[in-house]
């Protein structure tokens, strides 16, 4: 990160104020690391798999998937985001058996995102919390924690969770314009405007996050909450709609998973 964009996130910081326990950013057990080694060929179609689902190609993700080796932690959680995608109810297994192996970040992530699209927020933010604290510099992890304390009304928290997403994903413009619709959400435009040049929104994310905040007014709140907000998953991640979602050909396959924006993983 740039020296003058640092200062200013941290500036940006300090005036929207608001810490949250830092004990949050994890300690020595903060996540584990996978050791695993696959040969050219299972890495080739693993990343070809991968960027299938990146591309909204679910079910062909799949399908590539199922012809890796099937004890690989890597195929494994990869094969649980694509059942996740496509809405399957095989996903929850998935990552459950996950937890006790150095994937355990990204199963609490999924876990966290499937209880969210089933408007279930306070076992939502229980998974992402632990999430974050296995891997406390993962982005998507602190941005997706983020969009579940504002859907909970907790604005200081999730005020915590888009700095820290925004600071670590070197300038990433989905935490921004989450905390954007947060200013939005509390009426505070002066600081919404410094955010907006400080990170370089374009028209599109501004209206965005306007449209965001109102659904997330008390008056617009007619139904449970969304997912994440972060890049976006596909259907099987889809959030309850708390926020209205986009639609599906406004944005990348990786963010779809909810009307706030959530990380896809």
């Amino acid at each position: 990160m740039k020296h003058g964009y640092g200062c200013a996130l941290a500036v940006l910081s300090l005036t929207l104020g608001g810490c949250a326990n830092l004990g949050a950013l994890g300690g020595p057990e903060a996540g584990k690391q996978c050791n695993e080694h696959l040969s050219q060929e299972v890495e080739l179609q693993l990343n070809l798999a991968r960027e299938m689902l990146n591309n909204g190609r679910a079910h062909a993700a799949l399908a590539n998937l199922e012809v890796l080796p099937q004890q690989s932690l890597e195929v494994r959680e990869s094969k649980a985001l694509a059942l996740r995608r496509i809405g399957s109810p095989m996903a929850k297994a998935e990552y459950q058996r996950l937890l006790d192996t150095c994937k355990a970040g990204e199963a609490h992530h999924g876990l966290g995102q499937i209880a969210l699209r089933s408007g279930n927020v306070v076992e939502a933010e229980r998974e992402l919390r632990e999430a974050a604290r296995l891997q406390p510099t993962d982005s998507a992890f602190r941005n997706d924690l983020g969009v579940v304390l504002l859907q909970r009304g907790d604005h200081e928290g999730a005020r915590f969770e888009f700095l820290t997403a925004l600071e670590l994903s070197d300038g990433d413009k989905l935490p921004a314009t989450n905390l954007l619709s947060l200013l939005y959400l509390e009426g505070d435009s002066g600081q919404a405007e410094g955010l907006i040049q400080r990170t370089g929104l374009s028209t599109e994310q501004i209206q965005e996050a306007r449209e965001r905040a109102d659904s997330l007014r008390p008056s617009s709140r007619s139904a449970p909450a969304a997912e994440s907000l972060s890049q976006v998953d596909l259907p099987g991640d889809e959030p309850i709609e708390l926020i209205q979602p986009l639609t599906a050909g406004t944005m990348p396959a990786a963010a779809r998973d909810a009307g706030l924006l959530v990380k896809a993983r």
